[in-house]
């Protein structure tokens, strides 16, 4: 069995993220795009449309000095949504303080392109991930 489109363009896109390739992470989703990111300020929130999105990110690579990483588990995918499962670790630039936490990525998916992306920190690792970024 051959697998989904879909989850060739989420991987491409994780690959990216891995490399620093933001154009090619924004480029993965839709013009109007939403990122609905669990996490408290500054970084939480939904961050509507490309340019949102990628100041979103931007905030990210600087939050973390750069060490955030996204190791894939697991992705599911048919024509309109998706699952990736992914280990999320960082280190605050500020302090030092480590991220080591699992998370659910879910996605909304139309013609190859995220319309809609939601954030979801596992049920035991939500107080570390509240912590980390809300800090």
């Amino acid at each position: 069995m051959s697998e989904h489109p879909n989850v060739a363009v989420l991987r491409k896109g994780y690959d990216a993220m891995a490399q620093g390739d933001l154009p090619t992470v924004l480029g993965l989703f839709a013009e109007d795009g939403v990122m609905h990111v669990n996490a408290p300020a500054p970084l939480g929130g939904d961050h509507k449309g490309r340019e949102a999105i990628g100041q979103a990110l931007g905030h990210l690579v600087e939050w973390t000095g750069g060490t955030v990483s996204l190791q894939v588990r697991e992705i599911f995918a048919d024509d309109d949504h998706a699952v990736v499962l992914v280990r999320e670790t960082a280190t605050r630039a500020a302090d030092g303080a480590a991220l080591d936490v699992s998370e659910a990525h879910l996605f909304r998916l139309k013609n190859g392109e995220a319309t809609e992306f939601w954030d979801m920190p596992a049920g035991p690792d939500r107080v570390a991930h509240d912590e980390f970024f809300g800090a």
